[in-house]
């Protein structure tokens, strides 16, 4: 059998200080195998693999309750999705502030472009055709039948299809998640919007300069080396659709691995 350890024999083993492995034992990650006749903690030579597992996974930010879980886990498909939710939400994390350095290194604020974390959404979508800046009428129209319904509307945006003089394009509604829908027609499609990172450009020019805002935005995404993940979308706020921002996605927030 093998010798078991003081908490300083212990510590000097794995390089972990006392006050560290004393944290683990009050969280009950990793308590002593046993106390001597004089009270000391002992620890066993098996701990070692244990105890240097829980530090990887605490500098990996790994909360404690999910430590917990995976310790006191026998199912090795259990441990091994735990491990692949971990893995992927590091890299979520890591993208995110791989997006803030680079915008912080870009002086984007001089640009007027921001960025902006977009919750997932859920979009109803109609087809319209207009000229430039005269949406309006549609978004009022197909506003009132979603009110008709009882549905209430968080967000407006347009997404651009096709032409220059007369203008195809898609029309969309952020709703509640829960929203039923029923009673409504020409629906397009309704999209589940996944939560993104977005750049993204106020606009505050008359609304035949908007060809203007798509350039200056993709340009900077060009330059800065940033790739979207859909097209440029117009989102609208307010009653009277004055407040708009142009939104380009560049990194889908909480997706599987790639």
């Amino acid at each position: 059998m093998n010798k078991l350890m003081t908490i300083q024999e212990f510590s000097d083993r794995t390089g972990i200080p006392k006050s560290t492995l004393r944290f683990y034992e009050s969280k009950k990650l990793l308590l002593p195998i046993e106390r001597g006749l004089n009270g000391y903690r002992l620890y066993a030579n098996h701990q070692v693999a244990i105890v240097k597992l829980i530090t990887t996974l605490r500098i990996a930010d790994v909360p404690i309750s999910e430590i917990q879980n995976y310790l006191q886990e026998h199912d090795e498909s259990v441990r091994q999705n735990m491990m692949s939710e971990w893995v992927r939400t590091i890299r979520n994390k890591r993208d995110l502030l791989d997006v803030s350095l680079r915008y912080l290194e870009s002086d984007s604020i001089r640009d007027d472009i921001y960025l902006i974390d977009k919750n997932d959404e859920k979009i109803i979508w109609f087809v319209e055709q207009s000229t430039t800046g005269k949406f309006g009428e549609h978004f009022v129209k197909r506003a009132n039948e979603l009110k008709q319904c009882n549905i209430r509307i968080k967000s407006y945006y347009l997404n651009y299809i096709s032409g220059r003089e007369v203008i195809k394009a898609q029309i969309g509604f952020g709703v509640p998640d829960d929203t039923k829908i029923n009673g409504l027609t020409e629906i397009d499609f309704i999209e589940h919007m996944p939560a993104c990172i977005c750049l993204a450009l106020p606009f505050k020019e008359h609304p035949t300069k908007l060809k203007d805002g798509y350039q200056k935005l993709l340009q900077y995404a060009l330059q800065h080396k940033w790739v979207p993940t859909r097209s440029i979308l117009e989102w609208y706020r307010g009653e009277d659709f004055t407040q708009l921002d142009l939104l380009l996605p560049v990194i889908q927030v909480g997706q599987g691995d790639k």
